[in-house]
């Protein structure tokens, strides 16, 4: 401000007090006295740290009666961030009783702001404000030559030591001189600090997001390959439906043995006759409505339920499943996905569409083709034990079921036919066999519904992994773009980063012309 320019002061709404002065050095300066570290408003707190950032030096002032107090600590290490050139004033150093108490309280102030500022060069000045002011003022009527030269010889003035701190600041302030120069650098430095404050923070920001974006793209990834715990599920909990729909068969199959050993009696005169001389003129057994009426039919309306109910439990879960999985996507990442770009109704339709083969098993068994399988059975084991004994083989082997006594048996075929007694004694392993295809027909067909149902299961949980990779398709391309757009971010401020190094470098590298 010109020398001869009148004293005017400005408050601000936001607390500032802005003074203009006549004096000099405020030509080449601003000087900013902030409302100090330990401050009761936080609006005065904020100012003070609004202006670190903006500085070009820092004056930190000290109290001698309370060096480094613990609100001096903590700020000293909010301005470390910024790594702004720090130059210590050591006030009211006139309390000290003598040199060594001066230099002790120096010491212990420049090695823990060593430590504070992550440096090996602080620079401290003891200075006696009161005494420096007081020297001033009672010179300040002098001329300007006669000011400098009884200033310089004032005793109070010698004891504030505050023409060194002067010295420093207009050497500072002089672009000619070793620390002129630094003032340039720390003036160019200035704006690349901030810009490094803000690029750190930039840089650990997007690292946050990119971090956030990976947990969530692998959060899908981990959601939508959660399939495969429901389809343990799903095929443990079928083993139950599986026992269930084999016991019904594997119940009708020991009915029909039953039956088979039953019926297939050489005292069964009347089917011992009818089929023997009747032949294939025979009508069918009683057996045989059985096994159709009472046994299969029953058996195969059974199983027909039980399998559409197994097909209800198998589209119920999935349909279930399915809406568990659509809302924890919408509820854990509610911004990723716009709802023009939600799954389509008819998406819903993969969980329940589809063929149900268990059920085309049974309907393709049919009941009365096995009725007649077991008629043609009970006819073979006959004709083939009693077919060619002729009348009166097959009249001894008719009377052997009758007699009281096994020699009385004997007797009888011996009399009437030779071949009678070999014919019984094929008889039980004809039934046996007649058994055992039964058996095999009965076991191929609980295989075969088995398998059916296996395949039912495992087209269900095809069709719920389409369904859940449908959902999870938009949020997962969501979670990648998010990520690509990131790691384009993080390579413009590593590109960043490579030129504020380089313009630190050249302004380190300013000397004086």
């Amino acid at each position: 401000m010109e020398s001869d320019a009148q004293e005017r002061c400005e408050r601000h709404p936001d607390g500032q007090f802005i003074c203009y002065l006549p004096a000099p050095i405020l030509k080449e300066m601003n000087l900013v006295d902030t409302p100090g570290t330990n401050v009761i408003l936080q609006r005065q707190q904020r100012l003070t740290e609004e202006f670190v950032p903006r500085a070009d030096l820092l004056l930190f002032i000290i109290s001698a009666d309370r060096p480094l107090t613990e609100s001096e600590v903590a700020f000293l290490v909010y301005i470390q961030q910024w790594k702004k050139k720090v130059v210590f004033v050591l006030n009211k150093s006139d309390i000290y009783r003598n040199i060594n108490e001066l230099e002790e309280a120096a010491a212990f102030i420049i090695e823990n702001a060593r430590k504070l500022l992550n440096t090996e060069c602080v620079t401290l000045y003891p200075v006696s404000a009161r005494s420096a002011l007081e020297a001033k003022l009672s010179v300040s009527s002098r001329t300007a030559k006669g000011y400098e030269e009884s200033l310089s010889n004032h005793p109070h003035w010698n004891s504030s030591r505050f023409y060194e701190l002067e010295k420093f600041l207009f050497s500072f302030l002089d672009g000619s001189t070793d620390n002129g120069m630094e003032r340039m650098r720390l003036k160019l430095e200035t704006p690349i600090g901030i810009a490094e404050r803000l690029h750190t923070a930039c840089v650990a920001n997007v690292q946050e997001e990119y971090d956030q974006a990976n947990v969530d793209l692998n959060s899908i990834k981990e959601i939508i390959s959660s399939v495969e715990e429901y389809a343990l599920k799903m095929e443990n909990e079928s083993i139950l439906w599986k026992k269930r729909t084999s016991s019904l068969i594997e119940a009708a199959k020991a009915r029909s043995i039953k039956l088979i050993e039953s019926t297939l009696q050489i005292s069964n005169v009347d089917l011992v006759a009818s089929y023997a001389l009747q032949g294939e003129k025979s009508d069918p057994t009683r057996a045989t409505s059985a096994i159709q009426n009472e046994i299969i039919s029953p058996a195969l309306s059974d199983a027909k339920r039980l399998l559409e109910e197994y097909s209800e439990w198998l589209q119920s879960n999935n349909a279930r499943e399915g809406k568990l999985y659509q809302v924890l996507f919408e509820n854990r990442w509610p911004s990723y996905v716009k709802l023009k770009d939600i799954v389509p109704t008819e998406t819903y339709d993969l969980l329940c569409k589809g063929e149900n083969l268990s059920m085309k098993v049974t309907e393709n068994f049919s009941a009365g083709a096995a009725a007649k399988l077991f008629e043609q059975e009970l006819r073979e084991v006959v004709l083939g034990t009693f077919g060619g004994l002729g009348a009166a083989g097959l009249s001894a082997s008719l009377l052997t079921s009758v007699l009281p006594t096994t020699l009385e048996d004997l007797l009888a075929l011996a009399l009437c036919s030779a071949g009678g007694l070999f014919a019984i004694s094929n008889f039980p392993a004809r039934r046996k066999a007649a058994i055992e295809k039964v058996k095999r027909v009965a076991d191929a067909l609980s295989r075969e519904v088995d398998e059916a149902m296996q395949m039912d299961l495992s087209n269900s949980i095809k069709k719920l992994q389409r369904f859940v990779e449908l959902v999870g398709r938009p949020y997962q391309d969501s979670a990648q773009k998010r990520l690509n757009h990131l790691l384009e971010i993080q390579e413009e401020l590593a590109n960043v980063e490579n030129k504020l190094k380089t313009q630190k470098i050249e302004i380190q590298n300013l000397h004086i012309s």
